[in-house]
């Protein structure tokens, strides 16, 4: 028979709960609420298994605990390309993102020979929906994880009660909650690529620019698609050259929004050439004669002095003027000579029979087309030279390319006869 003193040892080992250690959740709160299915819970180091019961997984990479410093918070500045933000301050520690040259963050401690920064926008997190109830946690140690995966980066932890201030249901998987990175998760990168340029608010005040900027950039945008929508006649190009203009002096601060200014303001360009072009046809298939025609277009007159402009070379200086116009954008205290010098430095030769184009087609390309063994090479005009003068003529022209406004051959604008 049992002693009395072992008998008691054994009922209380047999009716004491095991320990258990948590991650995406808490075990023990998960034994507590079904403990019929859980009498005797192992203790492991990365029960996973408990969000999918039955599955095998792997241990995923998880931050190890961290002593820093702690230091006054300022505004670093990436001083190279590529540097590695980091899990955990180890060069052996994964790397979550590569930083750009000039990237800004957020410095709040130190460890060793790296700086702890606060996540970078747009960082998201994840946690498992299981383990919360109306945006609060519900079990103790709960993992946050930097993608929807059980195998994604561990990088923090809740407790029992902690509070989400936002969380969605994630699109890509919806048993999880995305969820803005917690306030005292924090990434690490090495010390030699970062300069502090300020206090903590600088890149709050940046970060508040860059979204103006923003903001302003969708807004021209959607102006630009108004304006686009009337009638030539009716389009305000100097209101949306302001405020291109505005937005190209802003991006000095902000280079990551150029090349996608500089797209759109060619796009603008193209698209009223392309209903300056509409509206000229419209008017050249009533009068080529037409005053009003000839009104708009003297003011850009690079005809030779020694030569008098035809009606068809005045026809097609407002489309010369579009293309000028566009060009000078970009090219800021530069004249109409040296727009086109420019032109005869990218020109090239054509050459062939030369005959008018005269069919009754809107948005023609050209005024003349070239042949070549009475085939079509390309549609030509100018407002150079006269080039009625060389009608059924075998020539050699100096042109330069333009748009042929989807019709079958390319277009040149010519700029001298050779």
């Amino acid at each position: 028979m049992m002693p009395k003193f072992k008998q008691a040892l054994c009922a209380a080992l047999m009716s004491a709960p095991l320990a258990c250690v948590s991650a995406d959740n808490d075990p023990s709160a998960f034994s507590q609420a079904t403990p019929s299915l859980m009498p005797f819970a192992p203790a492991i180091s990365e029960p996973v298994l408990l969000e999918h019961p039955g599955i095998e997984r792997k241990p995923v990479p998880m931050a190890t605990a961290t002593t820093e410093n702690s230091l006054s918070p300022f505004t670093g500045k990436v001083r190279g390309k590529k540097v590695r933000l980091r899990l955990d301050a180890d060069l052996e520690s994964n790397v979550i993102r590569e930083l750009d040259k000039n990237e800004l963050l957020t410095v709040v401690g130190e460890k060793g020979n790296f700086y702890a920064v606060q996540p970078p926008s747009p960082t998201k997190a994840y946690v498992f929906r299981s383990f919360v109830l109306e945006d609060v946690i519900e079990g103790n140690r709960v993992n946050i994880r930097l993608e929807p995966d059980m195998e994604a980066h561990i990088i923090g932890h809740f407790n029992a009660g902690d509070r989400l201030s936002h969380s969605t249901v994630c699109n890509q998987n919806s048993k999880w909650l995305e969820i803005d990175v917690p306030s005292h998760v924090h990434f690490y990168v090495s010390k030699d690529f970062v300069e502090n340029i300020g206090g903590p608010e600088l890149k709050d005040q940046v970060d508040r620019r860059r979204s103006s900027l923003k903001q302003t950039f969708e807004n021209t945008t959607n102006l630009v698609k108004a304006e686009l929508q009337k009638s030539f006649e009716e389009i305000d190009m100097e209101r949306l050259n302001r405020h291109f203009d505005k937005l190209t002096a802003d991006c000095a601060e902000f280079p990551e929004f150029a090349e996608g200014l500089l797209i759109a303001r060619q796009d603008l360009q193209n698209a009223y050439l392309q209903k300056k072009l509409a509206f000229l046809e419209r008017k050249a298939g009533h009068d080529f004669e037409d005053q009003e025609i000839h009104e708009e277009t003297v003011a850009f007159n690079n005809t030779p002095a020694d030569q008098k402009a035809t009606d068809k070379m005045l026809l097609w200086q407002p489309i010369e003027e579009a293309l000028y116009l566009n060009w000078s954008a970009m090219h800021q205290d530069h004249d109409l000579h040296q727009y086109y010098e420019e032109q005869n430095v990218l020109a090239t030769s054509i050459s062939g029979i030369l005959e008018a184009y005269t069919a009754p087609v809107r948005n023609k390309p050209g005024d003349y087309i070239l042949k070549d063994k009475d085939l079509p090479v390309a549609y030509v005009y100018s407002t150079k030279i006269n080039l009625q003068d060389s009608v059924g003529k075998r020539v050699k022209l100096k042109a330069i390319s333009r748009p042929n406004n989807n019709f079958a051959f390319p277009a040149y604008f010519v700029l001298s006869e050779e």
